[in-house]
């Protein structure tokens, strides 16, 4: 289908505005002043789950496809436990990214923190993990593994949107024991469900930590804890934590 005609139906009538105000969504004035605000970090999580669920069932298509000789299977399958490892990996660095925004827009932050970040140069997680600092009172031990696992999971982050550092070279698939591109390797499910629990237990162990500086910090934290409780016991990682375990 080419969507180059119907682009230009849209840019050429004049009568088209893409641009929308809550007004017109509404059809009245608005004002969202009161309302609750959207909180997209836990749709984010639900959506990691979700693709590392799919991530098990082609996990086990590429176990199964390995067993027989038709190559174009063997290729399809790690073509699917690639994309949707990738996929929930992503999705966990999202939530992360969406945790912070909504931590950093209730606590009274420091210029200074962000400003020094900045001066630095610091890549994303290490300034998300100065301001998870400073809104939580963290101790120079826990703010230190608190970077530790924030980098791991933004470096899997960063090679899904720029793998130029890596080099083009087969290395050895820890599972197949044979050598094939990196990025199986990287992007398999074995490794996206150790990111989707790091992701979810540094969420938890903020929420539970109860070192919040600013009331409405705890306030959101409450909010959230029922949601995140649910995510922890959800189908896919209780049938990864059997798998484990056999």
């Amino acid at each position: 289908m080419n969507a180059v005609p119907m682009y230009r139906e849209i840019a050429d009538d004049p009568a088209v505005d893409l641009p929308i105000s809550q007004e017109e969504l509404a059809g009245q004035p608005v004002d969202l002043t009161d309302h609750v605000r959207f909180d997209v970090c836990p749709t984010w999580l639900e959506l990691a789950i979700r693709h590392f669920s799919d991530a098990q069932v082609a996990q086990a298509a590429r176990i199964a496809a390995w067993t027989g000789t038709d190559e174009n299977s063997k290729s399809g399958a790690l073509e699917w436990e690639f994309e949707t490892s990738l996929q929930s990996i992503m999705a966990c660095s999202v939530a992360l990214d969406a945790f912070c925004a909504a931590i950093q827009s209730r606590v009274h932050l420091p210029p200074s923190v962000l400003d020094q970040a900045r001066e630095r140069r610091l890549p994303r997680y290490a300034e998300i993990s100065e301001i998870f600092r400073f809104a939580f009172s963290l101790t120079a031990k826990e703010a230190a593994s608190l970077r530790q696992n924030l980098g791991e999971i933004f470096r899997f982050r960063d090679l899904a949107i720029d793998a130029s550092s890596k080099s083009g070279a087969p290395i050895l698939h820890p599972e197949l024991h044979a050598g094939g591109e990196w990025r199986f390797a990287y992007f398999r499910c074995e490794n996206t469900a150790l990111i989707v629990r790091a992701t979810l237990r540094l969420i938890r162990g903020l929420v539970v930590s109860d070192k919040p500086k600013d009331a409405d910090v705890q306030k959101y934290l409450d909010g959230l804890a029922p949601r995140l409780e649910r995510l922890l016991y959800s189908n896919a990682l209780r049938t990864q934590a059997t798998a484990a375990r056999t």
